[in-house]
C-alpha cells in the first residue's frame, strides 16, 4: 500500500491559535493509507477528530478504531489523522477541531473523504472472457439489427465506456449506470446493421475510470461472424430397389455445398421402435467423420453390410450456425434391401461339435431350426454324407430383419439298431440359393451297448501260495460303449488296483504282498457297463505261512551268562499253516551249528498252528560269548522249504582278552608309530592303560596320543624304545599284554675315553682308546678308526680292536713316539654314521617342575637359591637375569656352578647345577629371574620364579606300579614344595562308598603300597602334599580295581633262631653308644666350624659364604619338645584338612637341624663335597675328614628332608 499525504505548510501570519495546516478534501484508492493533515500553532485549547458528526475522543490512539490513529508530534501541534488500509466505510466528513483557548475562539476545518475502487471486469453479452482474447459473436445476415451489451461491474465512482473499431474509430453506445451498496455498474449498448461487410469485423469496448492511471487499460473485444444457409444435401452410392450382399462393404457418400459457415454432415441410422403400438424413431448416429473443403461439405460412410441393414433407413443430416440458431436442419434419407443367410442352425439341445448319447435298443428325435434368411433358406438331414428323410415337411415362420426361419424333424432308432449308428455324425445343413450360404449343425452319434463277458487272469481259484510272495491278478471286462468299469473287492471292502482302459475293453490289475491273515480270502472282480447289469466273477486263496512270530522266552538271561551254568529255554511260536517243524542250534564263533534241542508240541488253534521245543544248552563256556542262539521254524510250500529264524547273541560275562596282534615293531626314529590292540570283554566298557617301557602311565600329551586301545607315538625317540604295556579292565577283571617296540637310529658316540690326552705317555706302555656307541641296528664290528683322519689298517700285535657290550675299544700296545697325535672312531649303520673325536654337545636346560620355582620367607631376611640344571659340553658359561637386566656379582647375589655325578643317560653324561644364591629376599626380590647357558655349539634359557612361602603344588603323574589281589603300588611325581619342606597324605574310597581311608607318608617317600585291600574291588585314589605353610588341592581321582587271581600259598620251612635275652641287651647298649658317640662328635665339628666361619668371615669367598649358609642355616624353631611338627598345627587349614593331619618327623643335631633339598637326596654327600663350590674355609677337605667321615655315616639316618636355604 501506497500512503497518500498532503501537507500545506506555511508561516504564522497572526497572533492566537490558528491552524499551522488546515485539512482538506481528499481521494484514495481502497486500500491505501491515508493521512489527513491538521497541525495547530501551539499553544492551543484540547484538539479533536469528529467524523460525520461522531466526536472521536481526545486520545491520540483511537483505541475503538484499530485502523485509526492521530500522528505526528503534540509538541508541536501536529494532530495528523491516519487511516491504515482504506475502506469503503472509511468515507467521509473528518473535521479537526480545537476547543477555546485564553480569549481564543475555537477552530473547526472540514476534510471530505472520498473512497476509489477500481472497477473488477469487464463483459460482453455477460459473458466473461479474457480480455486478451477476442469473442466471437454470431450474426444471420437477413437479421434487421443486432445489439451488444457491455457491462463494467464494481467500479466507485461509476466507470464510462467508449466502443471503438480495429481503427480507432468510436462508434456511439447508450449507456446506463446501477449502484450495488457502494459500488457501481456501468453497461453501454453498440447497435449493428447485420450484412455480410460486417463479417469479421472487430469492436473493442473501452473503460475509462480514475483510478486507470499510468497507461493501465481496461478493455474487451468481439469479432462479427455473419452465418447464411448451405444448399440441399445429395446422397450417392446406393440406388433405390438395388440388393445388397450380406458380408459385402459399402460405401455411401453424403455432399452439402455452400453456407456461412460451412455445414457439418452427420449420418444417422432410424431405428423403428420395437414396440407393436408404434412410437417416435430413434435416430442412431453412425459416423459425423465428415471433410470440410473450400465450398462443401463431405461425409463418405463405409460398412459392411449385414442382415440388419435389411428394410433400415440411413439418413444424411446437413447445420451449421444460420441453420442452429434458427432451431433448423436440412436432410435426405435412403432405405436399403440386403440378402442374406441364414447364418446358422442348430439342432435343439445341441452344442457345437457335440456328442449325443443314446442307450441301444431306444429312438430318439432331432430337430432342426434355422436362422432368419432372406430370401427362404432350404433345409436337409445327412447321416454323415447319406441324405435322410424327414419325418415331415419343412415347416416356415417369418424371421428377423424381414426374412424367414425353417424348422425340420428326424427320429432315429425306428427301423435300425442304433448300435449300427455308433460313431457316425448326423447333421443338418441349411442354404440360401441366392447368396450361396451354406451352414450345419451336427452331432456325433454315441450308442451305448453292454459289454460281452468278464475274465480273470493270472490266478487260478484255490491256488496256494506263500506268504510274502506277491500275486497280481486281473480282471478283464472286454467290449461295451462307454468301456464298463471294473472294481476288485474283499469282503464287501473295495481294493485298491491298477486300472487300465482302451476302447475295447476295461482292465482292474491288484497286486499286493500276501498276508498270513488272507487264507481263504475270498477276492470278487465285479464289471459294469452304464446303465446295464453287473457282470462278477471271484477267486479264493490259499495261504501257506510261517509263523508271524518265533521267540525264545526269557531271552534276555542271554545277555548275561555264567561259565558254567547250564540254562534251559523254550521256543515258541505262533499261527502257521501248516504248521511248522522247529529246530533249535547254536552258532559257534568257527561258524559251526551245534544242536542241543528236545521237541515238544504243544496245541492247534483257530485253524493255525502253534509249537514250541524245549532245550538246554551245555555247560556254559567263555567260547559261547558272541554265539548266536538260532530257533528255526519251517514249512513246505509247493516242495519250496521256507524257514524263519529267531537268533539270539550269546554274552557270557568274562574278563577282556586282546585278539592277535604282533607283537614287536620297528619304527625310524623321528618317525611317527601308530599300534591299536582290540580286547574284547563283557560286560562293556573295556577300558585301556598304556604303559611306557619306564613304568610311567601313558595320556595324551605333546608327545603321545592315547584313545582307549589306540597308542600314536608324533616322534618316535629313542627313549622310546623298549616294552610297551597294555591293560584292558571291564568290571569283571583286567588282562594286560605286552608289545616291543624297537627303535632304529643312526649311531652316535656317546662317550670317549683316552682321546685329546694332553698326559705324556711313556713309550712302551699299553693305551686303550674307547668309544661309547648307541646305534639301532648296532654292529661294532663295522667300527672303524682312524689317525689324523687317515683310516688305522694295522692290526696284529701293536693294534688290537676289540668289542664289549656297546663299547669299542683300540689297544695300542708298546706305545711309540710317532703314534701320538689325535684318534677317532667312526660307527655307521643303515640310518646313518658318526665320526667322533671329542664329545661335544649345546647346552640343554631340564625342565623339571620342581625347579621352575623358589620361595623364601621375606619376613626374615634369609638367602633365597634358584637351581638350573643343565647338560652341555664344553662347560658352559651361566648367566643369571631379573627381567632383561643381567644380575651383578655382587654381595646380594652370587652363583655357582656345580658339576653334578653322570647318569645313564647319553644326554646328561655332563650335568651341572647353576645355583643362583639371593641374600636378605624381600618382597621385592620377588618375581622372574632367567637362567641362559651358552657354549660355543649354542644357548638354553629358563625362567624360574620366586615367590614367599606358599602352599606346595599338586603332586603329577600318579600311576599304579603293581596291583595284586589285595594291594597296589603307587607312585607320583612331587610338585613344587612351596619353600619348606614337603610329605605327602593319600586318600582312598570303595567306588560305591564315600567313606574315606587316609594313609600319611613318611618324608621323601614318592611311592606307597596300600595293602589289606579287598579281592577283585575298585578303589578311587587321590594325593595331596603338605608343608608348614598349607596343604595342596588333592589330585583327580584315579580309579584301580584289584586283580582276581590270588596266589597260591606258598609256606617254606623257616627255622627259629632263639636269641638269649643277654645278647640282645648287648647289643642295644652297644647302640645307644655309638649314637651318643656320633652326636657328641658332630657337636664338636659344628662348635669347630662356627669358630672358623666367625674367626674368616671378612675373607673368606663368596662362594664359602653361600655354602655355608646352605649347611648351617638354621630351620624355623618350633616349640614342641621333640623339635617336630606337632598334630593339628597347621595353619589357614580346611575343616577336612584339621581332620586328617600330617605328622612331619625331623632329627634334631643338638641346636642345629641339618636339612638336604629332596633334588639331592640321592647326592647329599656330593653337593657338600663340590670341588667347584669349596665349603671349606681353607679349601683343604682334609683338614676336616673325619667331619665328613661322620656326615656320611649320618646321612643314612636322617629322616626328614633339610634345606640349607628357604626354597
Amino acid at each position: 500500500m501506497s500512503a497518500c499525504v498532503v501537507l500545506i505548510l506555511g508561516l504564522p501570519a497572526q497572533s492566537g491559535q490558528y491552524y499551522i495546516i488546515k485539512p482538506h478534501d481528499l481521494s484514495a484508492p481502497l486500500g491505501f493509507n491515508v493521512t489527513i493533515p491538521c497541525v495547530i500553532q501551539p499553544p492551543h485549547g484540547d484538539v479533536q477528530w469528529t467524523k460525520d458528526g461522531l466526536a472521536l475522543g481526545y486520545d491520540r490512539s483511537l483505541a475503538a478504531f484499530p485502523t485509526w490513529k492521530i500522528v505526528g508530534s503534540e509538541s508541536e501541534g501536529q494532530y495528523n489523522f491516519f487511516i491504515d488500509g482504506l475502506k469503503l466505510e472509511d468515507e467521509g466528513l473528518f473535521a479537526c477541531e480545537v476547543s477555546p483557548f485564553m480569549d481564543y475562539p475555537a477552530l473547526k476545518e472540514v476534510a471530505n473523504l472520498r473512497v476509489l475502487v477500481k472497477p473488477s471486469r469487464v463483459q460482453i453479452n455477460d459473458r466473461l472472457t479474457d480480455s486478451n482474447k477476442i469473442q466471437t459473436i454470431n450474426i444471420r445476415y437477413d437479421e434487421p439489427t443486432y445489439q451488444v451489451n457491455c457491462k463494467v461491474d464494481g467500479a466507485k465512482p461509476s466507470a464510462q465506456i467508449k466502443w471503438l473499431n480495429e481503427s480507432g474509430h468510436e462508434f456511439y453506445g447508450t449507456s446506463r449506470t446501477y449502484q450495488q451498496g457502494r459500488l457501481y455498474s456501468t453497461i453501454s449498448t453498440l447497435h449493428l446493421q447485420p450484412s455480410l461487410a460486417l463479417h469479421k469485423e472487430k469492436f473493442t469496448c473501452d473503460v475509462r475510470h480514475e483510478t486507470l492511471t499510468n497507461g493501465e487499460k481496461l478493455r474487451t473485444s468481439f469479432e462479427v461472424d455473419v452465418t447464411a444457409p448451405p444448399s440441399d444435401p445429395v446422397i450417392s452410392g446406393y440406388t433405390t430397389g438395388q440388393r445388397l450382399l450380406d458380408g459385402t462393404q459399402l460405401q455411401l457418400s453424403c455432399v452439402a455445398r455452400g453456407g456461412q459457415p460451412l455445414s457439418r454432415v452427420i449420418w444417422y441410422r432410424l431405428i423403428q421402435n420395437s414396440n407393436p403400438e408404434g412410437g417416435p424413431i430413434e435416430e442412431k448416429l453412425v459416423d459425423n467423420s465428415f471433410n470440410v473443403n473450400s465450398d462443401y461439405t463431405e461425409n463418405n460412410y463405409t460398412f459392411i453390410v449385414t442382415p440388419q441393414d435389411n428394410n433400415s433407413t440411413l439418413k444424411c443430416d446437413v447445420i451449421n450456425s444460420y441453420l442452429y440458431t434458427l432451431g433448423k436442419q436440412m436432410n435426405k434419407q435412403i432405405t436399403l434391401q440386403v440378402n442374406f443367410g441364414p447364418s446358422e442352425v442348430s439342432i435343439l439341445g445341441n452344442t457345437p461339435n457335440s456328442t449325443t448319447t443314446i442307450v441301444d435298443s431306444t429312438t430318439r428325435q432331432f430337430l432342426c431350426r434355422s436362422t432368419t434368411s432372406n430370401p427362404r433358406p432350404l433345409l436337409l438331414w445327412k447321416l454323415d454324407n447319406q441324405i435322410l428323410t424327414p419325418d415331415v415337411p419343412p415347416h416356415d415362420e417369418p424371421g428377423l430383419n424381414g426374412g424367414t426361419q425353417v424348422q425340420i424333424v428326424k427320429t432315429i432308432g425306428m427301423d435300425t439298431r442304433l448300435k449300427e449308428y455308433h460313431g457316425r455324425m448326423l447333421i443338418c445343413e441349411g442354404k440360401n440359393p441366392e447368396t450361396g450360404h451354406i451352414v450345419q449343425d451336427r452331432t456325433l452319434l454315441n450308442i451305448l451297448y453292454d459289454a460281452t463277458e468278464l475274465e480273470i487272469h493270472g490266478f487260478q481259484n484255490n491256488q496256494i501260495v506263500k506268504a510274502g510272495d506277491t500275486v497280481s491278478i486281473e480282471c478283464l471286462l472286454r467290449g461295451g460303449n462307454p468301456v464298463g468299469k471294473v472294481q476288485w473287492e474283499k469282503g464287501g471292502v473295495y481294493l485298491r488296483s491298477e486300472y487300465k482302459m482302451d476302447a475295447k475293453y476295461a482292465l482292474a490289475k491288484i497286486e499286493f504282498k500276501v498276508q498270513p491273515s488272507a487264507n481263504n480270502v475270498i477276492l470278487t472282480c465285479k464289471g459294469q457297463v452304464e446303465n446295464f447289469k453287473e457282470k462278477s466273477a471271484s477267486v479264493q486263496l490259499r495261504v501257506f505261512f510261517l509263523p508271524s512270530e518265533l521267540t525264545i522266552l526269557d531271552n534276555q538271561r542271554l545277555n548275561s551268562l555264567t561259565i558254567d551254568d547250564r540254562p534251559e529255554f523254550i521256543c515258541k511260536t505262533t499261527h502257521s499253516n501248516p504248521q511248522s517243524q522247529l529246530r533249535v542250534y547254536r552258532q559257534g564263533n568257527d561258524g559251526r551249528h551245534y544242536l542241543d534241542t528236545t521237541d515238544e508240541i504243544y496245541t492247534q488253534e483257530n485253524g493255525g498252528f502253534i509249537n514250541s521245543v524245549k532245550f538246554q544248552l551245555p555247560p556254559v563256556n567263555v567260547i559261547y560269548h558272541g554265539n548266536f542262539l538260532t530257533c528255526e521254524a519251517s514249512i513246505d510250500v509247493n516242495g519250496e522249504i521256507i524257514t524263519k529264524h529267531a537268533s539270539y547273541v550269546i554274552n557270557v560275562n568274562h574278563k577282556p582278552h586282546f585278539n592277535d596282534y604282533d607283537p614287536f615293531g620297528d619304527v625310524k626314529e623321528n618317525q611317527p608309530f601308530n599300534l591299536t590292540l582290540e580286547a574284547t570283554g563283557y560286560p562293556m566298557p573295556v577300558t585301556y592303560t598304556w604303559y611306557h617301557p619306564n613304568g610311567r602311565a601313558l595320556v595324551t600329551d605333546a608327545a603321545y596320543t592315547v584313545q582307549q586301545g589306540h597308542l600314536l607315538i608324533h616322534s618316535v625317540k629313542k627313549t622310546d624304545l623298549g616294552v610297551y604295556k597294555c591293560k584292558a579292565t571291564n568290571i569283571i577283571g583286567t588282562t594286560e599284554t605286552n608289545f616291543t617296540l624297537n627303535v632304529l637310529y643312526a649311531p652316535t658316540v656317546t662317550k670317549t675315553h683316552g682321546f685329546s690326552s694332553f698326559d705324556a705317555v711313556t713309550p712302551g706302555t699299553t693305551v686303550t682308546l674307547k668309544c661309547q656307541i648307541d646305534a639301532n641296528p648296532m654292529n661294532l664290528s663295522n667300527v672303524r678308526w682312524y689317525k689324523q683322519s687317515i683310516p688305522i689298517v694295522q692290526n696284529g700285535i701293536r693294534f688290537e680292536r676289540r668289542f664289549e657290550l656297546n663299547e669299542a675299544s683300540l689297544i695300542i700296545r708298546s706305545v711309540r713316539k710317532e703314534d701320538a697325535g689325535q684318534y677317532a672312531c667312526e660307527i655307521e649303520n643303515p640310518f646313518g654314521q658318526n665320526r667322533m673325536d671329542s664329545l661335544t654337545d649345546p647346552p640343554e636346560i631340564v625342565r623339571d617342575p620342581a625347579y621352575a620355582k623358589a620361595a623364601s620367607d621375606s619376613d626374615r631376611f634369609l638367602t633365597a637359591e634358584l637351581h638350573c640344571r643343565i647338560s652341555a659340553l664344553p662347560k658352559p658359561t651361566v648367566q643369571w637375569f631379573k627381567g632383561s637386566d643381567e644380575l651383578p656379582l655382587i654381595t646380594k647375589y652370587r652363583t655357582v656352578l656345580n658339576d653334578l655325578p653322570s647318569t645313564s643317560s647319553p644326554q646328561l653324561l655332563f650335568t651341572y647345577d647353576s645355583v643362583l644364591f639371593i641374600a636378605n629376599v624381600t618382597k621385592e626380590d620377588h618375581g622372574i629371574y632367567r637362567c641362559k647357558a651358552e657354549n660355543q655349539l649354542g644357548a638354553s634359557t629358563v625362567d624360574v620364579q620366586l615367590t614367599g612361602l606358599t602352599r606346595p603344588d599338586t603332586p603329577t603323574n600318579l600311576q599304579v606300579g603293581n596291583v595284586t589281589y589285595n594291594s597296589i603300588l603307587l607312585q607320583w611325581q612331587p610338585g613344587f614344595d612351596g619353600g619348606a619342606p614337603q610329605q605327602f597324605q593319600i586318600r582312598y574310597r570303595l567306588q560305591t562308598s564315600d567313606r574315606y581311608h587316609y594313609e600319611d607318608i613318611p618324608p621323601r617317600i614318592t611311592a606307597i603300597e596300600v595293602k589289606n585291600l579287598e579281592i577283585g574291588t575298585t578303589y578311587l585314589f587321590s594325593i595331596r602334599a603338605n608343608n608348614s605353610f598349607h596343604l595342596s588341592p588333592w589330585t583327580d581321582e584315579f580309579s584301580i580295581t584289584t586283580s582276581r587271581d590270588v596266589p597260591q600259598p606258598i609256606y617254606p620251612f623257616v627255622p627259629q633262631t632263639r636269641f638269649s635275652l643277654t645278647v640282645i641287651l648287648i647289643v642295644c647298649a652297644l647302640g645307644i653308644f655309638l649314637l651318643i658317640f656320633n652326636i657328641i662328635l658332630i657337636a664338636i665339628f659344628v662348635k669347630r666350624r662356627r669358630k672358623k666361619s666367625d674367626n674368616d668371615s671378612t675373607t673368606g669367598t663368596n662362594e664359602t659364604e653361600a655354602n655355608t649358609v646352605e649347611i648351617f642355616q638354621p630351620p624355623p624353631i618350633f616349640t614342641d619338645d621333640n623339635s617336630g611338627y606337632p598334630f593339628n598345627t597347621y595353619q589357614r587349614y580346611d575343616d577336612e584338612d584339621v581332620k586328617r593331619p600330617f605328622v612331619t618327623h625331623t632329627t634334631t643335631l643338638g641346636p642345629k637341624t641339618l636339612r638336604l633339598s629332596p633334588q639331592n637326596q640321592n647326592n647329599g654327600e656330593k653337593r657338600i663335597l663340590q670341588s667347584q663350590s669349596p665349603v671349606w674355609k681353607n679349601n683343604d677337605p682334609d683338614e676336616d675328614l673325619s667331619y665328613v667321615d661322620s656326615i656320611r655315616q649320618l646321612q643314612h639316618s636322617i629322616i626328614d628332608d633339610s634345606y640349607a636355604a628357604i626354597k
